[in-house]
């Protein structure tokens, strides 16, 4: 796991774990900063969604192609019929305010910027 700390000019940096306790300078505006030493070490957002099971459609990126559907070699006589088929579960979404990307209703947390949604 990353340590996530922010440089005093407020950009937003990760450091590896071994870094815990020693200083540096930011790569973006090469202020000081410290790397604090993590006693309780909370677990970042995407391993909480990893956890969870959320996202994965997300995780394999938005312009991998879906996987192809292999065409059927002989016609299954047995087949239901469309009205036998399950129908489609609706999924609510909602916009991410912070990053204006179209999420699942039920994430806490986005995806692609890790706002946390409050209610």
């Amino acid at each position: 796991m990353s340590i996530i700390l922010t440089c005093p000019n407020g950009h937003r940096l990760t450091a590896p774990d071994k870094r815990a306790g020693t200083s540096g300078r930011c790569p973006a505006c090469g202020a000081p900063v410290t790397v604090p030493e993590q006693k309780n070490a909370v677990p970042s957002d995407s391993s909480i969604l990893r956890i969870l099971g959320i996202g994965e459609e997300l995780r394999r990126g938005i312009n991998d192609p879906l996987p192809e559907d292999k065409p059927e070699e002989k016609a299954d006589t047995n087949a239901p019929t469309p009205e036998e088929l399950p129908k489609k579960k609706v999924v609510q979404k909602k916009i991410c305010p912070q990053c204006d990307w179209e999420i699942d209703a039920a994430f806490k947390i986005c995806p692609k910027c890790r706002y946390y949604f409050m209610k």
